[in-house]
């Protein structure tokens, strides 16, 4: 991502502040603190509370994670070894989908492991089950099995050893997608024209934790310098009865497939039920709430913003009892690196605008006005490209 480009991204979150600052404001006056969480235009919640502000502020840090991997499944029949996809490409993309946070503003993701790293167990799954119409149809067509088989009678025979298979894959490729709390809204008319400036392929694992251990990650995007970012806090002080929140990209949020929507972060409050460690030594926060897949690798905040977990698995089948790895395992990766983990120019400048934002003082919302002009200023030229979002239904509303 060119510099020009960042820039104008980074002037599109500030110019929220700038656009909405005076009638946010008028609005938090008349109508007793609440307003309406619009998405684009206004921040979330009622800001004057310290945990809604510290999510806002973090919330444009969160991205999401596509993972893609081929993979090609032989299955070994009494006759021979047949190979899957038979049409000789480089086999099944097998993409998944989960959550980071950047926690430097130098392009530095935390995430869990098995984003990035998915494990084996999990693929072969994944891979049997998108093959299993191929090799129904294989058996079906060539073999002419008498009574033919159905896909979902091959996926279960596969999972089974049944039908004996092995895999192969490819080297996992991910993506890093920033969110459009800090882009703004895309015009792009499906994920596969997003423009470049929205996402940034990792160019590296640069430490991790494997997912029978720690499961968690750090990683490194290209091309991405003075990005928003959210501070590590210490998980040792996370006490049952606490609430976290937790922002991930979740599948079950993803209603539509244009790209504004897929790049919007969902925000769900969860409640520490029990602070527990694997038998590999990994503290672990045991958590209830609405977590989902997708959420992995997406931060557990305090109430002070900081992330104290990461999302990484759940148990259960009909209720699912969802887990987070303590800040404090990925705390040694950060050490261990010896990463810079100090807020950038942007992160301290939106700290600041927000907090002067909720402020009470008389004449308060002159500061984040005057602190957005000032970025502005230097890079004018752009200005013609900040969108004037409508202030859709500015009447406060209270929550439900």
């Amino acid at each position: 991502m060119n510099r020009r480009i960042k820039t104008k991204i980074h002037l599109k979150l500030l110019a929220v502040l700038c656009i909405v600052g005076i009638t946010l404001l008028v609005n938090l006056v008349i109508g007793g603190g609440v307003v309406s969480a619009h998405t684009y235009d206004i921040p979330g919640g009622n800001v004057a509370n310290p945990v809604v502000r510290a999510v806002d502020i973090a919330q444009p840090a969160v991205v999401r994670i596509i993972t893609q991997i081929n993979g090609k499944l032989i299955v070994h029949f009494t006759s021979g070894n047949v190979t899957f996809p038979q049409d000789g490409s480089n086999g099944y993309p097998l993409v998944l989908s989960g959550s980071g946070t950047f926690i430097s503003a130098h392009g530095d993701i935390l995430t869990a492991d098995h984003v990035v790293n998915p494990p084996q167990s999990d693929l072969d799954s994944f891979l049997q089950q998108t093959a299993a119409q191929d090799v129904a149809n294989y058996m079906n067509q060539v073999q002419k099995v008498n009574p033919q088989v159905s896909a979902a009678q091959v996926a279960n025979e596969l999972a089974s050893g049944q039908l004996n298979s092995t895999s192969q894959y490819a080297t996992p490729l991910s993506r890093a997608y920033l969110s459009i709390a800090f882009t703004g809204p895309l015009s792009a008319t499906s994920f596969q024209n997003i423009p470049s400036n929205v996402f940034s392929n990792v160019d590296r694992i640069e430490a991790q934790s494997a997912v029978n251990q720690k499961d968690v990650a750090i990683i490194h995007v290209s091309n991405l310098d003075d990005m928003p970012m959210v501070q590590l806090g210490d998980s040792s002080g996370v006490q049952v009865q606490d609430q976290l929140t937790i922002i991930g990209f979740p599948g079950n949020g993803d209603v539509s497939t244009t790209p504004t929507n897929l790049l919007t972060s969902s925000v769900n409050t969860v409640s520490v039920s029990s602070i527990k460690t694997t038998d590999t030594g990994a503290p672990l926060i045991q958590v209830g709430g609405n977590v989902e897949h997708g959420d992995s690798g997406g931060p557990a905040l305090d109430s002070t913003g900081k992330v104290v977990g990461i999302v990484s698995f759940g148990i259960g089948t009909q209720g699912i009892t969802s887990f987070l790895q303590a800040s404090n395992s990925a705390q040694q990766l950060v050490q261990q690196l010896n990463l810079n983990t100090a807020p950038g120019t942007f992160q301290k400048s939106w700290n600041q605008a927000f907090n002067d934002y909720s402020a009470t003082d008389a004449g308060h919302w002159h500061k984040p006005r005057k602190g957005c002009s000032s970025l502005l200023r230097p890079t004018r030229n752009l200005r013609a490209s900040i969108p004037t979002w409508p202030m859709r239904n500015n009447r406060p509303k209270p929550r439900k």
